[in-house]
C-alpha cells in the first residue's frame, strides 16, 4: 500500500513542483542539470506516516503490540516529522547548517529521553558493554551521524533512496526476529514509500527527495536501529544496519577526515564523495548507483550469515566486510592514509 501511495502521490508532487518552481539548484555537489523537483520527501513521508498509522490502530496484534511501546514509537515518528520539516525549510528556504544540525541534535536529544537508547552491546561468550551514562552522547552520536551520512549520499538519481530501502528490508528481517512487529510494519511501509518513489527517481530523475526525504529518512532509520538494538542486545542488531549502511557511514567518515586535514569544514561542499570518485572513473550516473546497489546487497547477504553463525565467527565476519568496504573506497581513491597523515601534519605543524 505504500509502494502504491507514493506511485500515486509522486507524479502530483512533481506537478506542484512545476508550478511552483521548486526544482534543485544546480551546485557544487550536483551533477546534474536542467529543472528537476526537489521535495520528494513528501511522497515518502505522506506514504510511510499514513499507512503507519492506520495499521498501528487496528484492533489486531500489531495495534496491541503498539499500545505497548506506544510512547517509543510516537516520539520517534514526532522527531522523524520535525526533521521533515526542518528539510522541507530548507529545501524551499535555505537553512543554514549549524541550525539544521542542532534540530538534529534536539530530535536525537528527545528520543533517547524516552528511552530509544544503546545501553548494552553483546556478544555471548565473548564480550558484553554496558555503556550505562554513555549510551546518550553514544546514541546522539550514531542518530545524528547516520542522518547526516544519507543527507550526504544523496547526490546521484536513486542512490540514496535505493540504499535507504535495502537498510529498511534489513532492519525489518531483524525486527521480525527479535519480535518487534511495530518496528518491522514501520520499515516495510518505509521500504515501500521508497521503492515507489525510486520508480521516479532513478536515473534520469524526475524528482529528488530533498533534504526533506534525507533528513526524515536518514533520522527514522538510525532511531530504528537503535530500537533493535536496545531490545536485542546482539552485536548483530547494531551491525546488520551498520552494513547495510557501510557505504554513506564510510563516505561521511573519510570526507570528514579529508575536510578536516585540509583545514576546511567538515559540512564544505565539494565533489570528494564516492559516488563523484566513481564518475571521474568514467562510470556513468546508473553503473555507480548499481554498483553501489550490489555493494550495499553484497554487504548485506554477507552480514545475515553473522545470524547464523557462532559468536565468534560472527565478530570476524563482521570485521572482515567492514574491512573489504573500506578497501572498495580505498580502490576508488576516496580514503588514502599516507594523504590523510600528510595533510594532517602539515595542519599540526604551520
Amino acid at each position: 500500500m505504500a509502494f502504491l501511495m507514493a506511485m500515486v502521490i509522486t507524479p502530483i508532487v512533481i506537478r506542484f513542483c512545476h508550478r511552483f518552481k521548486l526544482y534543485d539548484s544546480v551546485g557544487v555537489r550536483k551533477v546534474h542539470s536542467g529543472d528537476i523537483a526537489r521535495i520528494g520527501g513528501v511522497v515518502i513521508f505522506v506514504s510511510m506516516i499514513t499507512l503507519v498509522v492506520i495499521v498501528l490502530f487496528l484492533p489486531n496484534r500489531i495495534g496491541d503490540n503498539f499500545r505497548l511501546v506506544s510512547t517509543k514509537i510516537v516520539a520517534v515518528l514526532a522527531c522523524g516529522a520535525m526533521m521533515f520539516v526542518v528539510g522541507l525549510f530548507d529545501d524551499i528556504k535555505s537553512l543554514p547548517m549549524k541550525f539544521k544540525l542542532f534540530a538534529q541534535i534536539i530530535a536525537a536529544v528527545i528520543v533517547c529521553s524516552f528511552g530509544v537508547r544503546i545501553e548494552v552491546i553483546s556478544v555471548p561468550e565473548v564480550f558484553s558493554i554496558q555503556f550505562g551514562w554513555f549510551s546518550w552522547p553514544f546514541t546522539i552520536l550514531w542518530i545524528v551521524g547516520v542522518t547526516n551520512a544519507v543527507n550526504f549520499i544523496d547526490g546521484l538519481d536513486g542512490l540514496a533512496a535505493g540504499i535507504c530501502s535495502i537498510a529498511c528490508g534489513v532492519i525489518a528481517v531483524l525486527a521480525f526476529m527479535f519480535g518487534q512487529s511495530v518496528l518491522c510494519v514501520m520499515m516495510l511501509a518505509m521500504a515501500g514509500a521508497l521503492m515507489g518513489f525510486l520508480f521516479f527517481n532513478f536515473s534520469p530523475a524526475k524528482i529528488f527527495m530533498g533534504d526533506c526525504g534525507s533528513l526524515f529518512l536518514g533520522f527514522t532509520i538510525a532511531s530504528a536501529t537503535v530500537m533493535c538494538t536496545a531490545k536485542s542486545q546482539a552485536l548483530v542488531g547494531l551491525a546488520l544496519p551498520v552494513l547495510a549502511l557501510g557505504i554513506p557511514i564510510f563516505d561521511t567518515l573519510f570526507i570528514m577526515m579529508h575536510r578536516f586535514g585540509q583545514r576546511r569544514s567538515v559540512f564544505a561542499a565539494d565533489k570528494e564523495h564516492l559516488h563523484h570518485r566513481l564518475l571521474k572513473l568514467g562510470l556513468k550516473q546508473k553503473h555507480v548507483v548499481i554498483t553501489a546497489y550490489l555493494v550495499t546487497l553484497l554487504a548485506t547477504g554477507a552480514g545475515l550469515f553473522m545470524m547464523a553463525a557462532r559468536s565468534v565467527e560472527g565478530v570476524v565476519m563482521f570485521v572482515s566486510i567492514l574491512v573489504l568496504l573500506v578497501l572498495m573506497f580505498h580502490l576508488a581513491g576516496a580514503v588514502s592514509v599516507k594523504q590523510l597523515m600528510r595533510a594532517l601534519n602539515r595542519k599540526y605543524h604551520k
